[in-house]
């Protein structure tokens, strides 16, 4: 294997995505109803119908693609990062000035997690994102990890780690990498694929009072809550 192939795949199985722009309405504030469609089942991309087209180089350093398209719209929603508050006790809802991060059932107090979350700002979701919690570890490689990541519209992109990568658009059409596909040396010099993937990075540990998520690097966190002291 490539030596920036090995050092890529590296990284990307050991990650944990006020202005006008969003078109749909959330639900009223407050904690998720008890009876929420469980992640798995929540909205998803289309089920692809074509052979998957390659996962390289040249699709991370489109401005068009479905993630990028996304990202704009979700980027827009957000307005000024980060959005700053306070975790309740029970974990659910970190309410800030003019928004709400929701988590299901609740935010995770330590590593390994599953993150389900949920971003409002002015009452309109900006983005949901999900997925099925880390690798194993060194004894499972290619264990695969799911991400889902919704939009203000309601699009869904996902994201499966492991061997292939493979990435699913809302249109259902379907992008397969192996780790030579993203370990050429112009993506590396370029670091292009920053940012490039909807997988989410964040910070969870119960020794920080500060919990985080960064959907892109290149933005900063999305949110920064502080857990409860007492």
């Amino acid at each position: 294997m490539h030596p920036h192939s090995k050092a890529l795949l590296v990284t990307l199985l050991g990650l944990t995505p006020s202005l006008p722009g969003c078109a749909r309405d959330a639900a009223p504030q407050g904690a998720p109803p008890a009876s929420h469609t469980p992640p798995d089942a929540a909205s998803a991309p289309s089920t692809p119908t074509d052979p998957p087209k390659p996962l390289d180089c040249g699709w991370l350093r489109e401005t068009d693609n479905c993630w990028q398209t996304m990202k704009r719209e979700i980027h827009a929603c957000l307005g000024p990062l980060p959005i700053g508050g306070m975790l309740a006790r029970d974990g659910k809802t970190c309410t800030a000035p003019n928004a709400e991060v929701l988590f299901r059932p609740e935010a995770p107090k330590g590593s390994p997690w599953v993150l389900d979350v949920e971003v409002r700002v002015a009452n309109k979701t900006c983005f949901r994102y999900h997925d099925t919690g880390p690798e194993t570890g060194p004894s499972k490689p290619d264990a695969p990890r799911r991400h889902v990541l919704e939009g203000p519209t309601g699009a869904a992109i996902s994201f499966t780690s492991g061997l292939p990568l493979t990435l699913v658009c809302p249109d259902g059409s379907t992008f397969a990498a192996t780790p030579a596909d993203l370990g050429l040396d112009g993506c590396i010099q370029e670091r292009v694929w920053e940012g490039a993937l909807p997988l989410g990075t964040g910070n969870f540990s119960p020794s920080s009072s500060l919990i985080w998520l960064s959907l892109d690097p290149r933005w900063g966190h999305v949110f920064e809550c502080e857990r409860p002291t007492d």
